[in-house]
């Protein structure tokens, strides 16, 4: 009820992350570590709109969630032999808001970029009971993959399993099973007690995410972006101050040059440029 309360259209989402309740191996049978999952719930149909599986957390975690969440999600699928209908999982645009709690990755400058695309962020108090879609899911596989890296609440106690000796999948393979399970949860889970309106019950919407969540595309009151990739990268990358001189315009105590600024590079002054921490070739001039 909180969650339908919060939004009565596709114009919500709402963030959060946590650490798998798994052990993985790389490619040569190798103990890595626990990865972290990313997702977004939309708060109208209760669909999980996107995802992010990687080991690191923070702002790179929130960029491929992002970047998940615009793609094509049937194409996406096939990436891991997994074949969807379009009705299956329609979702490749950015709804309005992003509701988030105070983490340190919400509330920083880049991620609040996000603004200038026509998102509206909105930051709740820690330990806010909505989002409990991590619960659902890994409640779907934990039984499967037990005796396959699975930690049970006992891992912490002492004398208790070294669950670590059980890892045995790779983060590809798990991001397989996990797919599969994202795909139960929003298309077969049935939702009890949803506060169906009138209309929903006269076109016979079925009480799972993803009929609620293509019910709530076709009424006209759903905000949702279209945004490009390369938009929201563009977007999403940090930024600092440069200045122009006659050597360039310098940044990162490196210095960059193109043949249009010559004359701003005569007149000097100090500019805001946004460059990627993985590729000091370029840095972009935000204008």
């Amino acid at each position: 009820d909180s969650m339908y309360e919060l939004s009565a259209k596709n114009d919500r989402l709402m963030l959060d992350a946590t650490v798998c309740d798994i052990y993985l191996v790389n490619d040569s049978g190798e103990l890595i570590g626990r990865p972290i999952l990313t997702a977004c719930i939309d708060a109208f149909s209760g669909l999980c709109c996107g995802y992010s599986l990687s080991w690191e957390g923070g702002t790179y975690s929130l960029r491929g969630l992002l970047l998940n969440i615009i793609e094509d999600k049937k194409e996406y699928c096939k990436k891991f032999g997994i074949s969807i209908q379009k009705k299956d999982w329609d979702c490749n645009r950015l709804p309005g808001t992003l509701v988030t709690d105070m983490g340190s990755e919400y509330i920083s400058s880049t991620f609040e970029q996000i603004a200038e695309l026509g998102v509206t962020l909105i930051n709740l108090p820690a330990y806010r009971p909505e989002l409990k879609v991590f619960d659902l899911i890994q409640g779907y596989f934990k039984p499967c993959l037990k005796g396959k890296g699975v930690i049970e609440p006992d891992f912490q106690q002492r004398g208790s399993h070294d669950y670590r000796k059980d890892a045995c999948l790779t983060l590809y393979q798990f991001e397989q099973i996990l797919l599969r399970c994202i795909l139960f949860y929003n298309s077969k889970r049935i939702i009890e007690n949803y506060p169906c309106t009138e209309s929903m019950i006269q076109e016979r919407v079925l009480p799972t995410s993803c009929s609620i969540w293509n019910y709530g595309l076709k009424q006209a009151s759903a905000d949702l972006l279209d945004i490009t990739s390369e938009e929201l990268i563009l977007t999403l990358l940090p930024r600092t101050e440069g200045r122009f001189t006659r050597q360039g315009l310098k940044a990162n105590g490196m210095r960059y040059r193109h043949n249009n600024y010559t004359e701003k590079y005569l007149a000097g002054g100090t500019v805001t440029v946004a460059y990627n921490p993985e590729n000091t070739s370029y840095v972009w001039l935000i204008e």
